[in-house]
């Protein structure tokens, strides 16, 4: 059982920090999903169907399993 709390907010480094510098201890399984890409030959938005795919390093363990919510 997983009880949800309100987040604390993360302690953030200083301005100009791209998301590039995050590092995965793990990877798990992202289910197929729509997305809005961007298509600048045409200037427009098209809905375009991603994964099912596995995200995070090669070499990390695999999350996987059911989630429970226990709402008070």
């Amino acid at each position: 059982m997983i009880r949800l709390t309100h987040r604390v907010p993360a302690a953030r480094s200083p301005e100009g920090q791209d998301a590039t510098s995050r590092v995965f201890h793990h990877r798990w399984p992202v289910r197929m999903h729509k997305v809005r890409q961007w298509y600048p030959s045409s200037q427009e938005h098209c809905v375009i169907w991603r994964g099912p795919y596995t995200k995070g390093p090669a070499d990390a363990p695999l999350m996987v399993g059911e989630k429970s919510y226990l709402v008070d």
